[in-house]
């Protein structure tokens, strides 16, 4: 065999191990990075909690099971089971009032300078405790404290939600983490926030930690935003009203040639003068305000996805089942393009929102809605990965 064939061979043996180096090296986005999240091994010690063991399921305590209410007759189990829809295994929680208590929490190894993101399905199974809301319910209804579910992994909170329906439906709750450059585990837990002693029990099941990218140099994260937003707005600094600049309307002509002091203004072709939004006032007859997570949109668009009119459904069972609850949705947009076409924009998804649900039997007089258009970013809007946590639709439940 002559040298450059032999070299070129050589050169394609190096070439195919660095590629399978690459593969080897570069984690997989199919492997969920959690043991036992479905909670259907028997294996012990595939996670660890605060709250000890206990098969009935008493305060301070969690069990393992496909059937809460032959544990405790005080629960009741998920509406169609385990979160696949059968009768697999969940974990329940039997919260005591403790603050900071973890639930639930795991390692996963993780890779430098990548993003990951986080899926759990939880909901509220206590069915004998009376509401603790302001709302009237069906005499009989089963129904308890708004259990809120807390993602941590290592100091940083990565996602927030809250089951406000009570109707024993699995909700998701998501975030997504920045492993940042010196990252090699993380230690991911979840947590109960609400402190009442009765009534705020959940189940959880079906968690995950998913590899999505690993990022490019230079790579600066989102600011964070949770899926329970803050309970009133407060506007930024930087949009506070301000007076509007004289320069806005025309052109200046130097020196001051009336009088010291005095400029002759040469005015533009008028034109909407954009101002910056006052901060928006506290309405006392809010009773909370949720971000619903699966309303986002595309850009520019006011359609409803699917995964929104899921959502939707959800909102139109509980109100079917509150009858005098009354909602406000509120648009937003990303800050691409020009701001009065945003609100409109805002405005018209919201409207959509209104009329989804119109149609599936909720009365028009109880849904308000209003769209601040980019007012109010959560997100860094430089960016489409970050911009797009921006377009998105909030929901406010008013007192009656």
């Amino acid at each position: 065999m002559s040298k450059v064939p032999l070299i070129r061979f050589v050169v394609f043996l190096v070439v195919i191990a660095v590629q399978a180096t690459r593969l080897i090296a570069q984690p997989s986005t199919e492997i969920n990075l959690i043991r036992n999240g479905d909670f259907e091994s028997t294996r012990k010690n595939t996670f660890f909690s605060e709250y000890r063991e206990d098969e009935s399921c008493s305060p301070g305590s969690y069990v393992v099971t496909s059937n809460i209410a032959m544990n405790n007759p005080e629960m009741i189990n998920p509406e169609y089971g385990d979160h696949t829809g059968g009768d697999g295994a969940f974990l329940v929680c039997n919260s005591d009032g403790y603050k900071g208590r973890k639930i639930w929490c795991s390692n996963a190894k993780v890779v430098p300078n990548a993003r990951y993101e986080f899926t759990a399905y939880f909901c509220n199974v206590y069915a004998l405790l009376p509401p603790k809301t302001s709302f009237s319910f069906e005499e009989g209804d089963a129904k308890g404290n708004d259990p809120e579910l807390k993602v941590t992994i290592g100091t940083e909170v990565i996602a927030l939600e809250k089951d406000i329906y009570h109707l024993f439906r699995w909700i998701k709750v998501t975030g997504t983490w920045y492993s940042g450059k010196n990252s090699t585990y993380a230690q991911i837990c979840l947590e109960n926030t609400n402190l009442s002693v009765n009534g705020n029990d959940m189940a959880i099941d079906d968690i995950s930690f998913m590899y999505i990218e690993t990022m490019p140099e230079g790579y600066k994260p989102p600011h964070r935003t949770l899926t329970l937003v803050d309970r009133y707005y407060v506007a930024p600094p930087d949009t506070v009203k301000k007076k509007t600049p004289l320069s806005a309307y025309g052109e200046f002509e130097y020196p001051d040639t009336v009088v010291d002091g005095v400029y002759v203004l040469h005015p533009k072709p008028w034109h909407p003068i954009i101002v910056d939004p006052e901060p928006v006032k506290v309405d006392s007859n809010i009773y909370e305000r949720i971000a619903l997570h699966s309303l986002s949109f595309d850009q520019t668009k006011a359609e409803l996805k699917e995964s929104a009119k899921a959502a939707l459904d959800l909102v139109a069972q509980w109100m079917k089942r509150d009858e005098v609850v009354r909602i406000r949705f509120i648009g937003h947009t990303d800050n691409q393009g020009d701001p009065a076409r945003n609100v409109k924009l805002s405005e018209e998804r919201v409207s959509n929102v209104k009329k989804y649900l119109v149609d599936k039997g909720i009365a028009a007089d109880r849904i308000e809605t209003v769209g601040y258009g980019g007012a109010f970013p959560i997100a860094d809007n430089s960016r489409e990965d970050s911009r797009k946590l921006n377009r998105r639709v909030e929901m406010e439940i008013l007192s009656k």
